[in-house]
């Protein structure tokens, strides 16, 4: 164990371990999500202001996924060797870094590094939050998953509002506050008491989360957790674009994106109690079945009213279903695992995602939306079968 950080395992005298707020953390991670998002309503005038061509940005957007998977998988598992502060402390830094390096970059290029960095940090920080928010409380595990669900989303969904409002100022300074913002909080969490989280010895393994995969219940919720962000891709890429061909306005677009978010904010910690009295498995796999149609509903829907209206419901399920899968890896990891086991989960969600955002463009183009959309509920209803299946296998 290591005994120097506030945040690993070791208790002096048999001391209870301290009450602890994960306050600062909810925080950070929405500033970290804040970052991230609101690089999308600039992004265009990026492009315009320094002139990089429109295959830049497939670039700049790689590059975030590239990194986040990278250190999803290699780095994360840090945190169950007594470096958990570390992560944290370092993603915001590495947050802020990023912000202001792309606030004052010119060539793509640095455009590019910036948001790999960014995506880094994003990688680092998630799975070792999650680790933090639910040390010593494995009856509420699902519940504190969920605020932190619902501060990763409602930091995202800042982002696009306060960058587009701030840059008012100047297209820089965004980047510039948010930055600050983030610096801050990694003094605050630099000097908080955390949890006492269980740890490891044992040396490390940077190909720890890829192991995990031999045993079935973690293969299991990593297909679950796959479930979930497949269609999210294909919402990223697609989204505006089919909304548009249906005849809706950008007006409708941003206001679906927007009420989309507000059950998963308002319900995602209601969804954590859900499976922290029934079940992760159980409760993940109920909500996601309520997700799958919804999903293929959206292909057979032609006026945008009805589309949107059917985002908004779908973001019930979703609130359920977020916390959950989360909590179902927490379930199938031990507790000196839990960081490998939500790097492992995040950087399958980033795989799934960008493959999912790869592709749809190509099907919708070539075939129709009806199509694309049956397609992807029947790639969720086979995952999803997968996971349930190797969810429930004990292996003796």
């Amino acid at each position: 164990m290591n005994d120097a950080d506030p945040g690993g395992s070791i208790q002096l005298d048999g001391a209870p371990p301290p009450s602890t707020s994960p306050l600062p953390v909810l925080v950070a991670a929405g500033v970290i999500s804040c970052g991230v998002g609101m690089i999308f309503p600039l992004l265009a005038e990026f492009q315009d202001t320094y002139g990089f061509s429109t295959a830049g940005l497939g670039l700049i957007s790689g590059a975030t996924f590239v990194a986040s998977l990278v250190s999803g998988l290699l780095l994360a598992n840090l945190a169950d060797r007594g470096r958990a502060r570390l992560l944290l402390v370092g993603g915001l830094l590495g947050t802020a870094v990023s912000l202001v390096w792309f606030s004052f970059g010119t060539e793509l290029w640095q455009f590019v590094a910036a948001r790999a960095l960014e995506g880094l940090a994003a990688g680092v920080f998630i799975p070792a939050a999650r680790k933090v928010v639910t040390a010593g409380g494995p009856t509420v595990a699902g519940k504190r998953l969920g605020w932190l669900t619902s501060a990763e989303l409602a930091g995202f969904m800042l982002g696009p509002v306060l960058g587009a409002t701030l840059s008012g100022v100047s297209l820089q300074f965004p980047f510039e506050v948010v930055g600050i913002v983030a610096v801050v909080l990694a003094v605050v969490v630099a000097r908080i008491r955390l949890p006492e989280l269980v740890t490891t010895d044992r040396r490390g393994d940077r190909l720890e989360s890829i192991r995990l995969l031999r045993r079935p219940r973690v293969a299991g919720a990593a297909l679950l957790s796959l479930t979930l962000f497949l269609p999210v891709g294909l919402y990223d890429a697609m989204w505006a674009r089919y909304l548009t061909d249906r005849g809706s306005s950008t007006f409708l677009i941003g206001l679906g994106l927007s009420l989309y978010a507000v059950p998963v904010i308002l319900f995602a910690p209601w969804g954590g109690r859900l499976a922290d009295r029934h079940g992760a498995v159980r409760v993940a796999v109920l909500a996601l079945c309520a997700v799958i149609p919804m999903t293929v509903g959206y292909g057979l829907l032609t006026v945008p009213v009805l589309i949107t209206l059917l985002a908004v419901a779908e973001g019930v399920p979703q609130a359920v279903a977020n916390p959950a899968v989360q909590a179902a890896m927490l379930d199938a990891c031990e507790p000196e695992e839990a960081a490998a086991g939500q790097g492992l989960a995040y950087a399958v969600n980033q795989i799934g995602a960008g493959a999912a955002a790869l592709a749809a463009p190509l099907v919708y183009a070539a075939t129709n939306a009806e199509t694309l959309f049956v397609g992807v509920g029947l790639l969720m209803a086979t995952t999803l079968a997968g996971g349930t299946a190797l969810s429930r296998r004990v292996v003796p």
